[in-house]
């Protein structure tokens, strides 16, 4: 029996990878779009091209209850994995909260009455910004109250999630995502931008860097949706923390890629603008209970710089 996976939000960075992921492990594809196809360009119309050579493309708007279930109806998926979201601004503290429950929180309510009729099971990507800041690795059963609206809206969606899937009996797996890296990130990235700069050979302004957070390659992601998707047959509801599991400097991960770029490390103006203010010095995952429950465990971090950014630069894709 063929496997069959809806993915939303396939127009983001790790939604495209998504989608391409499960297709390369043998689902029957549909990758969904907010908008009209051709109403997209620049990285977003990128990121659809690469997953329509894997995948079918369909529109949906998921806050739409009618066309979410017209669509799980036809498509009958195995795993819907929901990637969809309002992210817009998300580090702001002006982040659109009512947005965000329309299109984070919301929709729940149609694909899991969707999905109980279909038999299949949900995904959801979660967000390390549903922990507070701590100088300690966050934990899946960690109670502390998220500290951005972003972050509440995350954790909204997690707790509506829970509740529907003990209402409907439909399996479902929450990823909570650190902070990762490939190709087809949005070229504005700090990563981007630098490697951009290493690649002309100018100089690239940047704060202390002194900031330690949890860096993970796009195919460490993809590997681990994988395996919740498999892990879905256990039943019931669970959370993951998606990550590598250590605080790394940033200043020490651009000085990383410079040195697999064989870029002149001086480009990199380290102090040259203040560091950003709130910014919290530390936010990290333990990812123990995904190794023990998964089988999954990221690459080492260098490992995963080269192998999901410096290979396919050198090999022409575009950061």
């Amino acid at each position: 029996m063929t496997k069959t996976a809806i993915v939303t939000g396939t127009s983001s960075f790790v939604g495209a990878h998504l989608a391409r992921a499960f297709a390369d492990a043998g689902y029957a594809v549909t990758a969904t779009h907010s908008r009209p196809r051709d109403a997209y360009d620049g990285i977003r119309a990128r990121r659809l091209d690469f997953a329509a050579q894997s995948a079918s493309m369909a529109q949906l708007d998921v806050t739409d209850e009618t066309a979410v279930k017209a669509l799980a109806g036809q498509v009958r998926p195995t795993v819907w994995v929901h990637h969809a979201g309002h992210a817009a601004d998300y580090a702001s503290p002006d982040y659109d909260a009512e947005r965000g429950r329309a299109v984070n929180v919301q929709p729940l309510d149609a694909i899991f009455a969707a999905l109980s009729d279909s038999g299949g099971g949900v995904i959801i990507t979660g967000s390390s910004a549903e922990y507070p800041s701590s100088d300690d690795a966050n934990h899946e059963d960690d109670t502390g109250q998220p500290e951005t609206p972003y972050g509440l809206s995350k954790r909204a969606e997690t707790a509506r999630a829970r509740d529907l899937a003990a209402q409907t009996g439909v399996p479902t797996r929450i990823g909570r995502l650190y902070i990762p890296f490939g190709i087809l990130d949005h070229p504005a990235k700090l990563l981007a931008q630098v490697i951009t700069g290493l690649g002309a050979g100018t100089p690239v302004d940047l704060s202390p860097c002194t900031q330690r957070r949890d860096f993970i390659g796009v195919g460490d992601v993809t590997d681990a949706w994988l395996k919740m998707a498999r892990d879905l047959a256990r039943g019931g509801f669970d959370v993951f923390n998606i990550c590598s599991g250590e605080a790394t400097e940033l200043r020490a991960l651009l000085l990383a890629v410079a040195d697999a770029l064989g870029a002149d490390d001086r480009l990199l103006r380290f102090g040259a603008r203040p560091m950003r203010p709130g910014e919290p010095p530390v936010s990290f995952g333990d990812n123990t209970k995904a190794g023990r429950m998964l089988d999954w465990s990221p690459r080492a971090l260098d490992v995963a710089l080269r192998e999901d950014l410096i290979q396919p630069l050198m090999a022409g894709a575009l950061p």
